[in-house]
């Protein structure tokens, strides 16, 4: 665990709250979906079951983890924006996980192969990651500029 130095504090923000709400949701639709699917596909409903409580405890701990700056690996002398790109960041990767666990119970449910899902959520995936990065270097050549 890094312990930086800087002194920022992640507040509730009602972004930070619409997300929580959305992922919550999310999640709990996925979870009763699956809770259906196990008592009409035994087999299926324990595996969405694992998957639900598995990308449930990472979108839980991505949640936690936005509040928890100091956890960050982002160096000592970075700018105040790098915390809040990152903060954005956990979030959204929070919602897209939640999505990816929705689409993969409602595609077992439905009888679908999840192979759309995965890769529908990996192609949401890299758009984010891209974005991510390009901010995390904005904000380093800014940071060198100066």
């Amino acid at each position: 665990m890094n312990k930086n130095n800087i002194n920022f504090q992640v507040h509730r923000t009602k972004e930070s709250t619409l997300v929580e709400l959305l992922c919550g949701l999310l999640m709990l639709i996925s979870l009763i979906l699956s809770i259906i699917l196990f008592f009409n596909v035994r087999q299926a409903g324990v595996g969405m079951l694992v998957q639900m409580g598995a990308v449930g405890l990472g979108v839980l701990l991505m949640l936690f983890f936005a509040y928890k700056p100091e956890t960050f690996n982002i160096p000592d002398d970075s700018p105040a924006r790098l915390f809040l790109v990152t903060v954005r960041f956990l979030r959204y990767a929070a919602v897209l996980m939640s999505l990816m666990s929705l689409g993969m119970t409602l595609s077992a449910v439905l009888g679908f192969t999840p192979t759309v899902v995965a890769a529908s959520s990996t192609l949401l995936f890299v758009p984010l990651l891209c974005w991510y990065f390009y901010e995390y270097m904005k904000v380093k050549r800014n940071k060198m500029r100066e």
